[in-house]
């Protein structure tokens, strides 16, 4: 398993807190010592995290600042994975976030919006991978459609183009049910919440895909 996975788009409201929620709880109840960063400073994560809730073994740590890359390092031996949510811009914060990372999701809604800072935050990513703590190893990502509706002609279009354009998405999508933002109110995933329902289906075929990078 990959062992520091970031949520990461220079736009916001493309479903990063979502994912991280629902990665962290999947890797939780499936007995994996869980560490997620929130490194949003809207701490969209943190904020709503209940400590005494079905979710207090998971480890969730504030860190909205450059010093995400030394908290990775000080987790490394004691959990895995460690998820990071970063926050929706380009700053020192995301970069470091990045560097630190073995996976990089990028998660995008089927609008023009989306794709244009999706590919922004891949070129982000292509560049770091040039540097000296990346090169040989460089920074692992794909993009993820979010808030899609089954069968529909605009995801269908945005996910051809971006892989005509060579890049690289995730077969399985973030599906739009509104057991995500009923979920959410709690700091919780529909893993948690409706562990036999849809979306927590959805939720583990992407923690499976993303296993396999």
């Amino acid at each position: 398993m990959n062992k520091v996975i970031s949520l990461v788009t220079s736009k916001g409201g493309a479903g990063k807190s979502t994912i991280t929620r629902c990665l962290s709880a999947h890797y939780a109840v499936s007995g994996f010592n869980v560490s997620v960063i929130d490194a949003d400073p809207q701490g969209s994560i943190i904020n709503r995290y209940d400590p005494n809730g079905p979710l207090k073994n998971l480890n969730v740590i504030s860190d909205p600042e450059e010093s995400v890359f030394q908290k990775v390092n000080e987790l490394k031996d004691t959990h895995n994975p460690i998820i990071i949510d970063t926050g929706g811009f380009r700053n020192r914060t995301t970069i470091m976030a990045l560097i630190s990372s073995d996976v990089a999701i990028i998660p995008l809604k089927p609008s023009a919006d989306d794709v244009a800072a999706a590919i922004e935050t891949y070129e982000l990513i292509k560049e770091l991978n040039t540097t000296p703590e990346r090169v040989g190893r460089p920074i692992k990502y794909r993009m993820i459609l979010t808030m899609t509706q089954q069968g529909t002609v605009i995801s269908r279009q945005v996910r051809s183009e971006l892989e005509d354009m060579g890049y690289l998405l995730m077969k399985n999508e973030l599906f739009h049910r509104v057991a995500y933002p009923e979920a959410a109110i709690n700091g919780l995933a529909p893993n948690i919440t409706d562990p036999e329902g849809a979306a927590a289906r959805d939720i583990a075929l992407i923690v499976t895909e993303i296993g396999k990078l």
